[in-house]
């Protein structure tokens, strides 16, 4: 299990996370897996599904995650994030929840 310290950032005035590389492959979320995005409490919960309807961007080398706008909530722009990355799961929380 890994935790990363993350501030939610903006793309065209809109809240978005952006994940990548050894993270991501740490937790088994390589290039084009599919995956699921939930709400779970005041978190975010990604994870991998045979059935997502989400993929996994970038490279092989170095994979991404992108999520922007509403699919960010129930986090805004400037908040502060925990995202724990664990086997087949990301959890995105409130930082120290």
């Amino acid at each position: 299990m890994t935790i990363q310290n993350y501030t939610v950032r903006s793309n065209r005035q809109r809240p978005r996370i952006w994940i990548e590389g050894a993270r991501l492959l740490s937790a088994g979320f390589t290039h084009h897996m599919p995956y699921v995005v939930e709400i779970v409490g005041n978190s975010l919960v990604l994870k991998r599904c045979a059935q997502g309807a989400r993929k996994v961007a970038g490279a092989p080398a170095r994979p991404i995650i992108d999520i922007t706008g509403k699919s960010c909530a129930p986090f805004e722009t400037g908040d502060a994030v925990e995202i724990t990355y664990m086997a087949g799961v990301i959890m995105i929380s409130p930082e120290g929840k």
